[in-house]
């Protein structure tokens, strides 16, 4: 498959599984969907391509910042890198809905934390658990 096409997919397969995460969000079979099967997915999409490029020479230019630089000046790293946030923010807003369900706060004030999350995955965690923490009064996992 095209790196091109490969994008595009994990995108709109992402972005279609944060709109279901949104409206439902309590739901435990959309929860556990999205996890084992699109979470998942992602997951071994990501291994895939992993272990296709990665080579000893990629560890050392992990190590520096320029090495990083240079290292996502190629198309495969950085669909690589992408993926990689695509997966990491699913399990972060998957996150918050079960934590949110767990302390009994109404779904609809977790729209704009799930969206944050959705666009910028450690901002919205960090907001999620900042709002959490005033609200309930106790700071918990």
């Amino acid at each position: 498959m095209q790196l091109d096409t490969l994008f595009t997919a994990a995108n709109s397969l992402a972005f279609f599984t944060w709109v279901v995460l949104c409206i439902a969000p309590y739901h435990t079979r959309v929860r556990t969907v999205i996890f084992g099967g699109v979470v998942m997915l992602l997951a071994l999409t990501y291994t895939a391509l992993f272990l296709s490029t990665f080579d000893m020479n990629m560890a050392n230019d992990m190590a520096t910042l320029s090495g990083l630089a240079t290292l996502f000046s190629s198309k495969q790293a950085v669909l690589l890198g992408w993926i990689h946030y695509l997966v990491f923010d699913l399990v972060a807003g998957l996150y918050i809905a079960q934590n949110a369900k767990e302390h009994q706060l109404h779904k609809r004030v977790l729209i704009p934390f799930l969206l944050a999350t959705f666009m910028a995955g450690p901002l919205g965690l960090f907001a999620y658990v900042l709002w959490r923490t005033v609200r309930t009064k106790q700071y918990t996992f």
